[in-house]
């Protein structure tokens, strides 16, 4: 593939992201425009990491594809690209900025994710990172779909992601502090039902068009980290959510993290029962990075990106590659 690298649409601690368009195919079908995420050579690990997860899980239509890799020198820089779906609609932490989702997209959207999560974790996988900001809108332009349903909610960002029985690191945070689980803020575990309390929180920000857990400018890193780790304090459900709604979540935000659904059996939940089938086979229904920070450096006061509601930030820079991500929209 010979492609051209246009307009920058996202930076982070790995690099940056850029819309490109494709110029020369080579044999295989590929669209006009794609993303092509970018590191120098010299600090490549992490997208290279992402590129071999994003070949094993490329098969799922809820999953952003990854066309390929290539390496190419720019201005004198040698770097390395993986060729990514473009989505145009951007994150669902853009789309839901201060303001809900009708349910109906909100059902469609989750339905996609936990299609998402159980090919992830039947393969052995923990995402690590489940929040809207990883969350992308791509175009859905399948001629064989008989009903469109507009966008599809795809999966992406896979860096943080871990084997799950792989103990390496097992003491580094991962993901973003608002998203993460308790059983993460306390012992730094990732399990699959940590990736569920995630989509909880994931689908309670898309109801509601808000970070999961409000924080008040006053507020300090350890008690927002106590609370979401010790305390039997939940993310508040709001009234106006639908019965289905509310009791799909109480599956997901459950502080005991045996005590929550898997993602298959969350795909049997009356709330995405009516959603939209993403297309892709029958089998499909059938079957931040924080660096060396601990979470104690965090509770010193040596968190990042600690802000309050109502930041300007834009969600791209939210995302998990900055020094440390709390997730506070």
């Amino acid at each position: 593939m010979i492609w051209t690298r246009g307009e920058t649409i996202g930076r982070g601690g790995f690099g940056l992201v850029s819309k490109a368009n494709v110029l020369q195919q080579n044999g295989d079908r590929f669209p006009h425009v794609i993303a092509v995420k970018t590191a120098k050579i010299s600090a490549s690990d992490s997208l290279v990491k992402e590129k071999k997860l994003l070949d094993i899980f490329n098969d799922c239509p809820s999953i952003l594809h990854c066309y390929g890799d290539d390496v190419t020198t720019e201005e004198g820089d040698e770097l390395y690209n993986i060729l990514l779906e473009y989505a145009a609609g951007g994150c669902l932490a853009d789309r839901t900025m201060g303001k809900g989702l009708p349910e109906n997209i909100v059902r469609r959207h989750t339905k996609s994710m936990l299609i998402a999560l159980t090919h992830v974790h039947r393969l052995g996988y923990v995402h690590c990172d489940v929040k809207p900001h990883n969350i992308l809108l791509v175009a859905d332009s399948l001629p064989s779909r008989k009903k469109r349903v507009g966008e599809i909610a795809k999966l992406a960002d896979f860096g943080s992601a871990k084997k799950i029985k792989d103990d390496e690191d097992n003491k580094e945070f991962r993901g973003t502090v608002l998203y993460a689980a308790p059983e993460s803020i306390i012992h730094q575990e990732y399990l699959p039902e940590s990736d569920i309390w995630a989509l909880g929180c994931t689908v309670l920000h898309m109801i509601t068009g808000k970070s999961p857990w409000k924080v008040e400018k006053e507020d300090k890193a350890e008690d927002v980290l106590f609370k979401i780790g010790c305390s039997e304090e939940l993310p508040k459900i709001p009234s106006k959510a639908s019965k289905d709604a509310k009791n799909f979540l109480s599956k997901c935000l459950i502080k005991n993290p045996k005590a929550r659904w898997t993602a298959d059996k969350l795909l049997s939940h009356p709330f995405v029962e009516s959603g939209a089938v993403v297309s892709g086979g029958s089998r499909w229904w059938q079957a931040r990075d924080l660096g060396q920070l601990s979470v104690v450096d965090l509770a010193m006061g040596k968190l990042k990106g600690f802000e309050p509601e109502n930041s300007e930030q834009t969600a791209l820079e939210r995302g998990r590659h900055g020094a440390a991500s709390i997730g506070i929209d």
